[in-house]
């Protein structure tokens, strides 16, 4: 089930817009919206290492790529959900875990080096599993920017650097 989470979620990050579905955020424990780090805000380019292509997203105070950020849950009551999503979505056909992982994702602060940023994944996937995004300097012709270092998965593996000026991805 992690795993479906992990894959659903990744696939709703790359996409550059997202369809809204009617789910209860609430409903699935989603009750605290979680706040993004200032400086990782705005609008990014990155170029995706598997497609070769520059796409771009967008963070802003409460949302990655239009998708609502929430804390994430913990302990016992993150097990009491993905047990009602598990079986909620056995009777549904197995389609119920698709709308509520494109509906939002779970969020939590992380440091990479000492350097401040944040972790999203897909709701109920569990810590790890997602993407963590942490403002970085980089030198690009010459000059030093900020730069969005993204990784991936629960060993934090390097994805990509995003640019708030698309002329930037290399």
């Amino acid at each position: 089930m992690t795993a479906f989470l992990v894959v659903l979620g990744l696939a709703s990050f790359q996409s550059n817009k997202v369809e809204a579905t009617k789910i209860n955020p609430a409903s699935w424990g989603a009750n605290k919206v979680y706040t993004t780090p200032k400086k990782t805000r705005g609008t990014w380019y990155y170029k995706d290492p598997d497609e070769k292509k520059v796409k771009k997203f967008k963070i802003t105070a409460h949302t990655l790529n239009g998708l609502k950020l929430y804390k994430a849950l913990k302990g016992k009551t993150a097990d009491k959900f993905a047990n009602k999503l598990i079986k909620a979505d056995k009777k549904s056909g197995y389609k119920l875990a698709n709308k509520v992982g494109e509906s939002m994702w779970s969020a939590y602060p992380v440091k990479w080096h000492k350097i401040a940023g944040f972790e999203a994944d897909g709701w109920l996937a569990g810590s790890g599993d997602g993407y963590f995004f942490i403002l970085v300097k980089k030198t690009v012709k010459g000059k030093k920017v900020n730069a969005l270092r993204i990784d991936e998965g629960y060993k934090n593996s390097f994805f990509a650097y995003g640019y708030k000026n698309k002329n930037l991805v290399k």
